[in-house]
């Protein structure tokens, strides 16, 4: 145990010194990111082969070309400028342990602790709606295994060669003798169900027997100990106690290189299944290969449900962790009747991501697993090359959405039901994120929260102090109006999180509005769209802790090329295309308050009611007073709705809402509610400008001097200033 301290520290000691204070800006007046680069590809169209060649120029002008890569990769290039950070899911744990399970369980082993601690469990049987669809139908939650192999025959001088199965089994699979099948599980088994199919089946028996010792070359064929023997049938239904000593094992190299990166891992131990069958009769074949499934899904009028068995330790009398038949008739907790505690755990079916997904909920209320999970997460980071990470799915948490419960719902760990959970997880989730940035002030911990307003609702309130920097995802996109749901007039709380230094990735779409959207993929469109977002986040820009992305239309990000499907011209690396690089590369300097004789905008709420103003240091929200950064955001042009003396004074009905910077002048032109088509392609006007200006191409060129602009319906420019003293 003192070694794991002393460990911990010394990883921590090189994390910190690993880490850099600052990040470096590439551009004068705005911070860029990529998100979720990788997959690089030598770009194929014609106009850029000659400068993308290969995947390593196009990760090379990556590195050159953003601050921060979030959840990203570069290839076999070594990423030098960019601070580069990772995905960080601390609310969850796989059920087939990957190197984050398979790193704790070792340290909890070590240190004589039970791995079940880490994860929550419901108390009592639970049932809850779900949805009906294919989430991890393809986990041992559904009753497929982990991982299977078959060896061939072994002969007197060689061992039989052993591969992997594809699970599920999409067709039957002839067995013949001296075949050997081998089950790795990452949780103790308590039975198989086998299908099989030839003649006189009962004349074989099968023998299921677990490893006993770590496996290597020469003990595939000892160190087993039997479970059961029994005749073969049609349909085999092995039932067993699992042995209170049964050891997770190790495997060897030169056998887990055979059979996937799963048991490649380091300190990777499982419990292993041997699978014998003696004097297998001629065509016999084995049909379906699965666990015995501890949840119980029932359909009601339509409806889809799962009941989670409950676990309670007092049913436990002589606490090996397993409910024997005896336990089981005596148990004082009748509505607890999970055998094994994983079958309990906090597991949001039909909730996750695929069919391949099994996240299992952590119990964050424990002081010791956060400091595991500290751990693990610094050792990650430090061999990654990552200064911190962020959270994609902040959603996925133990609440009400996740679990809509009909019956039970008691969290073991919490005493609370889980309909109840969600406030103090998100406490606990948040006093975790905290602890990682007092250890070492300089690491990046974030979440995707997307257009999410963290001050609407007072139960969010931890997540504002839980992270340091926040992924905006679908922020910005080419229609955005006023004051709909979350409009420019209600991104005051952009502002509030920049009074408190957070840092944000505000990313850009095409797929809510805009030429590209409406008009299809055309240069013109495109760089009508990227101008319009490059504008947009100007006008929300906060130098030094904000940061520009630019995407399609789409959720699914890399660095391949662009095809016909989202650009106007295939075979472009995806950021290069996509990245405005020549406007970014005019300085504009910071942003300045408005020129005199200018209305200042007003911040509404979400019932449009007015609460601030763009020049104010301070924000009154749910009772609660709070420092603001001034926007100095103004009208150069609004058109109010008529209101009667007694109303209160309403968002305009159109606008063009404007920043003033040291060395440029921002402008959008939109209307109350966005997205409107009609506006987008119909509305044109022409408004007078507070001085002499150049309007800034996509081309970093500058226009003719103007002292007037015509501007169509959702339309941003950039305007540089013909007298650079404003």
């Amino acid at each position: 145990m003192y070694k794991y301290i002393l460990d911990y520290c010394f990883g921590l000691v090189i994390f910190i010194l690993s880490t850099s204070t600052a990040v470096s800006q590439v551009y004068p007046s705005a911070g860029t990111a990529w998100v979720i680069n990788g997959q690089q590809q030598a770009a194929t169209s014609p106009d850029w082969q000659q400068q993308f060649s290969s995947a390593h120029a196009v990760s090379q002008w990556e590195d050159n070309h953003a601050d921060i890569s979030i959840g990203g990769s570069y290839d076999q290039y070594e990423a030098e400028k960019t601070t580069q950070l990772g995905y960080m899911y601390s609310q969850k744990l796989d059920w087939k342990m990957g190197n984050k399970e398979q790193y704790l369980r070792h340290l909890m082993t070590l240190a004589q602790q039970d791995y079940e601690t880490l994860f929550l469990h419901f108390q009592h049987d639970t049932k809850i709606e779900i949805p009906d669809n294919s989430h991890g139908h393809n986990t041992p939650l559904y009753g497929i295994p982990e991982l299977v192999a078959i060896q061939q025959p072994s002969t007197l001088t060689r061992q039989g060669s052993i591969k992997r199965l594809n699970l599920p089994m999409e067709q039957p699979l002839t067995f013949i003798k001296n075949q050997t099948l081998y089950l790795f599980s990452s949780e103790k088994l308590t039975g198989l169900d086998i299908g099989f199919n030839g003649h006189k089946l009962n004349d074989s028996n099968i023998t299921i027997s677990y490893a006993t010792r770590d496996i290597t070359q020469n003990t595939l064929q000892y160190a087993w100990q039997p479970l059961i023997t029994q005749p073969l049938s049609s349909t085999l239904n092995s039932r067993w106690v699992p042995p209170q000593h049964w050891p997770r094992v190790s495997i060897s190299s030169q056998l887990s290189s055979q059979l996937g990166a799963q048991l490649q891992i380091k300190n990777a131990r499982f419990f292993v299944l041997k699978i014998t069958i003696d004097n297998p009769i001629k065509g016999l074949t084995i049909n379906n290969l699965n666990l015995p499934r501890w949840y119980q899904f029932t359909e009601e009028s339509g409806k889809h449900y799962v009941t989670i068995p409950g676990w309670d330790p007092v049913n436990d009398t002589n606490k090996d962790g397993y409910i024997d038949a005896h336990e089981y008739q005596q148990r004082p907790n009748t509505e607890a009747s999970a055998r094994l505690p994983y079958q309990a755990r906090l597991i949001p079916l039909g909730r996750m991501w695929n069919e391949q997904s099994a996240m299992c909920y952590v119990n964050l209320f424990s002081a010791g697993n956060r400091t595991l999970l500290s751990d693990y997460l610094y050792q990650h980071w430090l061999g990654q090359g990552h200064q911190g990470a962020y959270n994609d799915s902040l959603y996925h948490i133990p609440n009400a959405s996740q679990f809509q419960t009909v019956s039970g719902g008691q969290i073991l760990e919490l005493q609370l039901p889980v309909r109840q959970a969600g406030k103090f997880y998100w406490q606990s989730l948040s006093a975790f994120n905290e602890h990682l940035q007092q250890t070492n002030p300089r690491t990046w911990i974030g979440a995707n929260i997307s257009d999410l307003n963290l001050f609407s609702e007072s139960g969010l309130q931890p997540l504002v102090t839980g992270f340091n920097f926040f992924v905006r995802e679908d922020y910005i996109h080419p229609s955005l109006g006023l004051s709909q749901q979350r409009g420019l007039l209600q991104r005051w709380e952009h502002f509030l999180l920049s009074a408190q230094n957070k840092r944000s990735v505000l990313m850009a779409h095409m797929r809510k509005g805009g030429k590209v959207h409406w008009q299809g993929h055309s240069k013109a469109n495109w760089q009508h769209d990227q101008t319009t977002n490059l504008a947009i986040f100007y006008l929300l820009n906060n130098p030094q802790l904000d940061f520009y992305q630019q995407w399609n239309n789409s959720f699914y990000y890399s660095s391949k090329n662009t095809t016909e499907n989202n650009y106007y011209q295939s075979g472009v690396p995806l950021n290069v295309a996509y990245q405005p690089t020549a406007m970014l590369k005019h300085d504009i300097g910071k942003p300045i308050p408005a020129p005199t004789d200018y209305p200042a905008v007003h911040y509404v709420d979400a019932r449009n009611n007015m609460i601030a103003s763009s020049t104010d240091t301070q924000l009154t929200i749910n009772n609660q007073a709070l420092p603001i950064t001034p926007s100095h955001w103004f009208y150069l042009h609004s058109q109010t709705a008529n209101t009667l003396p007694w109303q209160q004074s309403k968002p305009p009905k159109v606008a063009v809402i404007a920043r003033q910077y040291q060395q440029g002048l921002i402008l959008y032109y939109t209307d109350h509610s966005g997205k409107n088509k009609t506006f987008g392609e119909q509305s044109t006007a022409t408004f007078d400008l507070p001085g002499q200006y150049r309007r800034l191409n996509t081309d970093g060129n500058l226009s003719q001097i103007m002292n007037k602009i015509t501007l169509t319906g959702y339309q941003g420019v950039i305007l540089i200033p013909e007298n650079k003293s404003i």
